[in-house]
């Protein structure tokens, strides 16, 4: 088969990508003591990609979350609308009913807020049919049933795509117990409403207290540390053209060497503080 200068350009890449992740688990093994970290929030399933496919939230569970979920006035998904890290999201929508104002739809898990800085997430707003309007419905998240950020007080009054939204966690929850954290829907007005109010939710994840420098480049999952874990999910969007800006750390439009490059300077560093 007759492979031109592109095609070899590009196959030695993915060789090269195979050989780098060896030895980052090799890396990974033998760094593995030095590398712990404790109390670091953790999310599960922050990305919705545990189950595959759901059809219906309140028949199955996303794996993690629990559904509350009014009848017959929201509905629910797991499926691939919308997908910023991995290859599913969470998607929550309003069905054409006659509503009370507040009436709302959420997912929720227990987490641990101590190290916290901030939940940061991916969030998407569209309907089926007229423009949003922000007076009707919002999108929001909860901590122990109180909405701490709302899609109108951030400014995302339109629909459109708003990834790298974040919630500077109050200093009320970062006191060893654990927390409900909740995503939902909200619809603010009462009455009957003509159309779906949708929102696409992905990469639900925390920033752990870290050094005075922030993140490093490469620490995608927020914990402070870049491991193998960010390496596994840099490699996921290996040679992805115009991928989740997350991932395009030197803003070139494609996961390639050159992302790569940065993302060893930073190989097993860890930018947190240390407590007593």
């Amino acid at each position: 088969m007759f492979y031109n200068a592109a095609m070899k350009a590009q196959r030695l890449e993915e060789v090269m990508m195979k050989s780098l992740i060896v030895t980052a688990i090799a890396a990974v093994m033998l760094s593995a003591v030095s590398s712990t970290r404790a109390s670091v929030c953790e999310i599960v399933n922050g990305s919705f990609e545990d189950d595959g496919l759901i059809d219906n939230i309140t028949v199955k569970e996303p794996n993690g979350w629990d559904v509350n979920m009014p009848a017959d006035k929201f509905s629910g998904y797991v499926h691939r609308d919308w997908t910023t890290t991995g290859n599913y999201n969470l998607t929550l929508y309003s069905n054409w009913r006659t509503f009370a104002a507040g009436d709302m739809a959420t997912v929720s898990q227990e987490v641990d807020l101590t190290d916290v800085n901030e939940i940061i997430f991916d969030i998407k707003l569209e309907t089926d049919w007229l423009a949003w309007d922000p007076s009707k419905c919002i999108a929001v998240l909860l901590i122990d049933d109180e909405v701490v950020w709302d899609s109108n007080s951030a400014g995302l009054v339109v629909s459109g795509a708003y990834p790298g939204q974040a919630y500077e966690v109050d200093n009320k929850y970062r006191d060893g117990n654990l927390h409900k954290l909740s995503l939902g829907i909200r619809l603010n007005t009462a009455g009957k409403i003509y159309q779906s109010y949708i929102t696409h939710w992905d990469s639900i994840r925390c920033t752990v207290v870290c050094g005075g420098s922030g993140l490093l480049a490469g620490d995608f999952n927020c914990d402070c540390c870049v491991t193998f874990a960010d390496f596994a999910m840099l490699a996921n969007h290996w040679l992805e053209q115009n991928p989740p800006w997350l991932y395009d750390l030197v803003e070139n439009g494609i996961v390639d060497m050159h992302d790569l490059g940065v993302f060893v300077d930073s190989w097993l560093d860890c930018s947190y503080i240390e407590g007593p």
